[in-house]
């Protein structure tokens, strides 16, 4: 009879502790980040400069070539309200080196001392990829550079169109524009 008063009161109290209403996180709460759709990792390439450069299918593409040496390519994602802004180069052996050493300060500036992950690899091509993620840097957090050692530099760095776009908002849109870099480092090449 005691045991079963005992673990009546102790249920009791479980149930009344449970029940309680936590004012400090209401649910649903009254602000939530809009849920981003990603663009499904469909690729197509766009070549300049014998570069053959894969980008998602679902980007808007804008290439500027001013001259044989240099070309803009503007990868837009519109439901991301950002543009992947890349600059292909080519150089001589000795402007590869420099042009890279060059994009490397620049790339590390643009983290501002923020904590990024930093991911290098080398594809079958031999072309060796950088690509920079900084969840902390809300105008440029996803950044890549990716070269051949011998004749061309290409550089990429995301630009969200919105300053004010805090970090848990932008998250989904630099997961998935990393996962395209990735793609891309794993399959650029050259004709």
């Amino acid at each position: 009879m005691r045991l079963s008063i005992i673990s009546s009161a102790i249920i009791l109290t479980l149930c009344m502790t449970g029940c309680r209403k936590n004012t400090d996180t209401p649910v649903p709460r009254p602000v939530a980040y809009p849920r981003v759709e990603v663009y499904p990792a469909i690729y197509d390439t766009v070549t300049v400069h014998d570069i053959m450069l894969p980008v998602n299918k679902g980007a808007v593409i804008a290439i500027d070539t001013k001259n044989d040496s240099n070309a803009w390519i503007n990868v837009t994602y519109p439901r991301y309200h950002a543009t992947l802004r890349y600059t292909a180069s080519r150089h001589s052996r000795g402007g590869v080196t420099e042009a890279t050493d060059n994009r490397l300060t620049r790339m590390s500036l643009n983290a501002g001392g923020n904590t990024t992950e930093i991911l290098e690899l080398q594809n079958p091509a031999g072309i060796a990829s950088t690509i920079f993620v900084t969840p902390g840097a809300t105008v440029t957090p996803v950044q890549i550079l990716s070269t051949d050692s011998t004749r061309f530099v290409i550089s990429g760095v995301l630009e969200i169109n919105s300053q004010s776009a805090a970090r848990e908002e932008i998250a989904p849109v630099v997961a998935a524009v990393k996962e395209d870099l990735l793609f891309t480092a794993k399959h650029i090449s050259t004709r």
